[in-house]
């Protein structure tokens, strides 16, 4: 007999919801088949079996929340016997013919819902809430997301009885009373509630953290992005190569890094500063559940070319649902990038344990007058500093925007 345990995918993973059982009680199981689902704050994976033999019981049902390592199903014979008073997942197994405990691997891939024995439909834990709180057949709706994935959006636009009702008012007459009396104002409002998933709730824990925890401060500068926008250009006139602003954006970074070294760091739990060697950068990319931070390794010794491709196929995978754990960790400092959304300037949030995060805004032409008075058109762009000013400040973090902005203007330096 087998213990099928809640297996840890990611340093800041604690716990995981069944999202669907893939095999149920009966089935016999063969070495690597899928066997269920699981949610967690990151991604949505697939828990395949190491082992062979009968699923004899399963202990977590589906949309329940249990910590890892708490047993979630047997395979093989034998007596299971749950604890008085367990609500969270977490069961007791009498063994008979003991086997060693035997680790499950996981595999990230998009949300999928079970709908029989062999055929499987993509949909995201939001799309699944939201149809079964409205009553709509996932089957008969058309999903528009990665590979056919259904998402919120294709639920919602599925009937017009799907979107929630207009607020409506009561009327409300004239008062009677004298002049001096206020009146009274009566209303009823609809709305509905639905559970978040776990990376929203996830997000909703570390942004409270890091404002409550990173005493946040901000350097906002202009830089010129003409010279930027004839490099790219210039690279991607093969018709093959597609260097973006964001690839630009990272390799200033790296090099601003080197030669402000106090902003990559962290502050310990133990009240160290522990400074980084390596510029492991975050890329915050924007998903249907939230927002996940890929991380391009090595930035410091990579060329301009290979951080491209490194940061697509990360963005690529964020969008799929099929990042690893050490694909979204161990970062030393994050960009997040709204001007592509044609957001002029904003301020990030930094992602603990980091120092900063890079906020980016729009290229904009603009009138800029010239130190003849003459005026000229530029193209200009807002980059905005959130610093920990436990680590930093204003000089060290003035001295890193600097260092972006000079890389940024002088972009043939970029190129190795």
């Amino acid at each position: 007999m087998a213990e099928v345990t809640m297996p840890k995918m990611g340093d800041g993973m604690s716990e995981g919801t069944i999202t669907s059982w893939i095999k149920k009680e009966g089935d016999f199981i063969n070495e690597g088949d899928v066997i269920a689902e699981v949610e967690t704050d990151k991604a949505n994976v697939e828990i395949t079996s190491y082992d062979t033999g009968k699923l004899s019981k399963i202990l977590v049902k589906e949309g329940e929340t249990v910590p890892i390592g708490a047993t979630i199903a047997i395979i093989g014979e034998g007596e299971v016997v749950a604890p008085s008073g367990s609500a969270n997942g977490n069961h007791a197994v009498k063994e008979t013919n003991p086997i060693p405990d035997m680790k499950v691997p996981v595999s990230p891939v998009a949300v999928v819902a079970k709908i029989g024995e062999s055929e499987r439909l993509k949909s995201s834990p939001l799309a699944r809430n939201i149809a079964a709180e409205l009553g709509i057949d996932l089957k008969a709706v058309a999903g528009t997301g990665p590979g056919g994935r259904i998402v919120e959006r294709d639920v919602r636009a599925f009937t017009p009885g799907s979107v929630a009702p207009a607020v409506v008012l009561p009327k409300v007459e004239a008062p009677k009373s004298s002049p001096a009396t206020a009146p009274t104002f009566a209303s009823t409002t609809t709305y509905m509630d639905a559970k978040p998933s776990k990376m929203r709730e996830a997000i909703a824990k570390r942004t409270v953290q890091s404002k409550q925890t990173i005493p946040h401060f901000y350097v906002t500068i202009l830089v010129e992005m003409d010279k930027a926008t004839a490099l790219l250009k210039q690279f991607n006139a093969d018709g093959v190569t597609k260097i973006t602003v964001n690839d630009l954006i990272l390799k200033s970074c790296a090099v601003a890094l080197g030669k402000v070294p106090e902003v990559n760091s962290t502050w310990t739990p133990e009240g160290t500063v522990r400074r980084y060697s390596e510029a492991h950068i975050g890329v915050a990319v924007g998903i249907e559940d939230g927002l996940i931070i890929p991380v391009v390794r090595d930035c410091h010794m990579k060329s301009l070319r290979q951080i491209s491709a490194d940061a697509k196929a990360l963005i690529v995978k964020a969008r799929n649902g099929q990042l690893k754990p050490d694909e979204y960790s161990g970062g030393t400092f994050s960009v997040s990038n709204l001007g592509m959304m044609g957001i002029d300037e904003f301020i990030a949030i930094i992602n603990p344990p980091e120092a900063a995060i890079l906020a980016i805004g729009a290229s904009v032409r603009t009138p800029v007058v010239k130190e003849n008075d003459e005026i000229v058109i530029k193209s200009l762009m807002k980059i905005t500093l959130s610093a920990d000013h436990r680590l930093l400040d204003g000089v060290s973090a003035a001295k890193f925007v600097n260092e972006v902005k000079k890389a940024l203007e002088t972009p043939f330096s970029l190129v190795s």
